[in-house]
């Protein structure tokens, strides 16, 4: 692929981290018009809304007499303005190779088999991620099937084996959590995301950001994690 073409679509993050987070908006509203996802709409939204908040909250110049509350105000201000640089780059990575058909990232080659694989529970393990990536293309290539079968539910009866696999819009919390091998308070979290997140996720790393999980959690929740498109 061309130089040219693995750099359409840079503007989203050059207009995000450029304006320290105000015009965030703008690269998922542009996302939301190309691709026609609601979703998206409401993410432009919500950006927009936040942006408007942390400017209210910013110091003016004039009419501010307390220096520590100028402090503080300022703290917050700043500290909101990378919140919302990260969260809308990381968001916008996959995004942006929606709208411009950009490939998606080329995972390494299998690693030739390794003395520690013939251990059976190493053995077992790999096993079980085989049948999560099998269990995935499925669910790329054919949604309604994979809902038949129930794939991501462990909570419901079924006989397919996914590899333990968890589809995190609709599994209950506690079996998102349960599944990840996270802890109630990681659960909690997952719980008042779906709470206050009127649409479907996305991606994996939608919920990461919006629940406010923590970075150790996020390899567990990668692994055994599966959305639907």
């Amino acid at each position: 692929m061309s130089l040219l073409r693995r750099a359409r679509g840079t503007w989203y993050f050059v207009v995000v981290i450029a304006s320290a987070g105000i015009f965030a908006a703008v690269p998922f509203a542009h996302a939301a018009h190309r691709l026609r996802r609601p979703s998206l709409w409401w993410w432009t939204a919500l950006y927009a809304a936040v942006t408007v908040a942390l400017l209210f909250i910013m110091p003016s110049s004039q009419g501010e007499s307390a220096a520590s509350t100028t402090d503080v105000r300022s703290t917050i201000g700043g500290i909101g303005a990378i919140a919302i640089m990260v969260a809308a780059c990381i968001q916008l990575s996959g995004i942006r190779r929606e709208v411009y058909g950009l490939p998606q990232p080329v995972r390494p080659p299998s690693q030739p088999p390794q003395p520690w694989a013939a251990d059976p529970a190493v053995a077992a393990a790999l096993v079980l991620r085989a049948k999560r990536e099998e269990a995935r293309t499925l669910v790329a290539r054919d949604p309604a099937l994979a809902r038949d079968l129930r794939i991501g539910r462990p909570d419901l009866p079924r006989q397919y084996d996914d590899g333990d696999l968890v589809d995190i819009n609709t599994a209950p919390p506690s079996v998102i959590a349960q599944c990840c091998g996270l802890d109630d308070r990681a659960a909690d979290q997952i719980e008042r995301a779906h709470q206050q997140h009127p649409v479907p996720f996305q991606s994996v790393d939608e919920l990461l950001v919006f629940a406010e999980l923590d970075v150790s959690a996020w390899d567990l929740i990668r692994e055994r994690a599966v959305v639907y498109s």
